[in-house]
């Protein structure tokens, strides 16, 4: 089908609506796919907002949302795209971008995506796309956090946004966000403080 450019046309026949899922064929082979970026799972990510804020660099070279100067509002900058899984299963996204916290997101069907492949905060979603083909096929795909004895899925430590388009790891020592205080301090004074403060707590 990828080398017909006929991808379209039989993915076409097995559409159907229902939930943000439009239909399933046979999986992608990982060979006719091009990695585009990666993105760590956040805990707004996976909770009840339903939408995904994808890197803005990533998103403006990779995934392009086409805006006229007529484009005022958030409604008239949404698109409706396919995705399909590792398990040929095709997945309908709304892709936007929103004015109020100038980023891109995926919302509609998002929500259901995270339940059914039980992601959490820390876990990777992986983005790439078709080589071949006169239109670009993209894919959507997920590597969960490191397991740990038992076949339990360790905790991995919480992510946090920056407001600066960066993202953040929360370390913790008994309540206190260590790297927290060492994103906020600002001179060597205030790290020497820092430093007496995690003695004592190594001693309690």
């Amino acid at each position: 089908m990828l080398r017909k450019h006929t991808y379209s046309d039989e993915l076409r026949r097995g559409l159907h609506r229902g939930r943000g899922i439009v239909g399933r064929a046979e999986p992608t082979p990982s060979w006719a796919r091009e990695p585009l970026f990666e993105k760590v799972l956040t805990l707004s990510d996976v909770g009840k907002l339903n939408r995904i804020v994808l890197p803005k660099q990533h998103a403006e070279k990779h995934i392009p949302l086409k805006r006229t100067p007529e484009t005022t509002t958030t409604a008239d900058k949404a698109v409706l795209l396919n995705f399909e899984d590792g398990e040929g299963k095709v997945w309908r996204f709304r892709y936007s971008y929103w004015n109020s916290s100038l980023s891109y997101v995926l919302t509609k069907g998002w929500s259901r995506f995270v339940r059914e492949k039980g992601l959490v905060a820390g876990d990777v979603v992986v983005f790439s796309c078709s080589e071949y083909g006169q239109e670009k096929h993209f894919f959507i795909d997920y590597k969960k956090t490191t397991t740990v004895s038992g076949g339990a899925a360790a905790s991995p430590p919480p992510v946090v946004e920056t407001g600066k388009g960066e993202q953040a790891r929360v370390v913790r020592l008994f309540g206190v966000d260590l790297a927290g205080e060492m994103r906020g301090l600002a001179a060597p004074a205030e790290l020497e403080l820092f430093k007496s403060k995690l003695l004592l707590y190594k001693s309690l």
